[in-house]
């Protein structure tokens, strides 16, 4: 995990606390108890809008930033941790994750000796603009998330997949992550992940897919657009804010005019538009199956190919195979 990133291994206390620093904000980080000071390890990588780092606490350990201005969220590998914002306090084991307002207090109180992190840091501006598009309307106060996240939930694994994929696209050389709409795709995704697994003081807001006073369906027309942008290019990485926002209405509402008017989701529609591209280069004997599935955004082999072979009925190399010429 993040093996690409290393930024310090087997570290003495005090460069594992300037390197932490250092990647995520500047922060009170202290051993706990009169322990000898333990080594640390530390992996990470900054996108545009995400800090995403591996650390494990050589010795028990405080950690304290308090209030940093972006959202978080550390995900448990090894616990137990205990963590706090404000004065609400929670301890985590593997499998569980805890998020964190830029507004309020974020404190890990005490990270047993060995336990392991991932932390992702957030810029406001990207969270805050994914709900904006999601709710169809702006955003004027922080999202206000519940502290404990449980990963095992539905909700937490499918947002767990997306960190996976992430991960494994930071990890890879030669990956299409190098490029930057491919980068801003998967900050977006992570960032509209979170804000529908997680429960916050929008989700309601969300599930009704409307502000109180109501708001207008979407109609035919808002769906054309969002067709003719999808028909026009489909190799873009969008999300379904994205979309709503081509829309301009909520992406619950979106999703509720396309399901009436298409019978599918603007997501399916989109991954079926680009299965059906895909479909087409092939038959006509493009060279390269990997190469032309990224060309027309799908970014994971392994889940283009069972994509495809659930629409076409076969793998796409056995069609690159047949439409080879002799």
């Amino acid at each position: 995990m993040l093996e690409r990133h290393a930024i310090c291994e087997h570290a003495p206390f005090e460069r594992f606390r300037s390197e932490l620093n250092a990647l995520f904000y500047p922060a009170r980080v202290e051993p706990l108890g009169r322990a000898p000071a333990g080594t640390g390890l530390l992996r990470g990588v900054r996108t545009e809008h995400l800090t995403v780092g591996l650390m494990r606490f050589g010795q028990p350990t405080l950690v304290d930033p308090g209030r940093t201005g972006a959202y978080h969220v550390n995900v448990t590998l090894a616990g137990p941790i205990a963590s706090a914002s404000d004065d609400e306090e929670t301890v985590s084991t593997a499998g569980h994750a805890t998020v964190f307002a830029p507004h309020r207090t974020h404190r890990l109180t005490h990270c047993a000796e060995g336990a392991a992190q991932l932390g992702i840091r957030v810029d406001r501006a990207l969270l805050d603009g994914e709900l904006e598009a999601l709710l169809g309307r702006p955003v004027r106060a922080p999202v206000e998330f519940a502290l404990e996240f449980d990963l095992g939930s539905p909700a937490g694994r499918a947002w767990s997949a997306s960190l996976e994929l992430l991960l494994s696209e930071l990890d890879d050389p030669d990956g299409p992550i190098g490029r930057p709409a491919v980068r801003a795709y998967h900050e977006r995704l992570l960032a509209t992940g979170l804000l529908l697994a997680q429960r916050h003081s929008y989700t309601e807001a969300l599930r009704d897919g409307a502000l109180r006073g109501g708001a207008a369906p979407a109609t035919p027309r808002a769906v054309r657009r969002v067709l003719d942008v999808v028909q026009g290019r489909p190799q873009e990485p969008y999300t379904i804010a994205d979309l709503a926002r081509v829309a301009g209405v909520s992406a619950r509402r979106l999703q509720e005019a396309f399901r009436e008017h298409v019978g599918s989701t603007p997501m399916e529609y989109l991954r079926s538009v680009r299965l059906d591209r895909v479909h087409e280069e092939l038959r006509a004997g493009a060279v390269g199956v990997t190469e032309t599935a990224y060309r027309w955004g799908f970014t994971h082999p392994g889940r283009f190919a069972r994509a495809y072979r659930q629409r076409f009925g076969v793998l796409p190399s056995e069609t690159a195979r047949t439409s080879a010429p002799w």
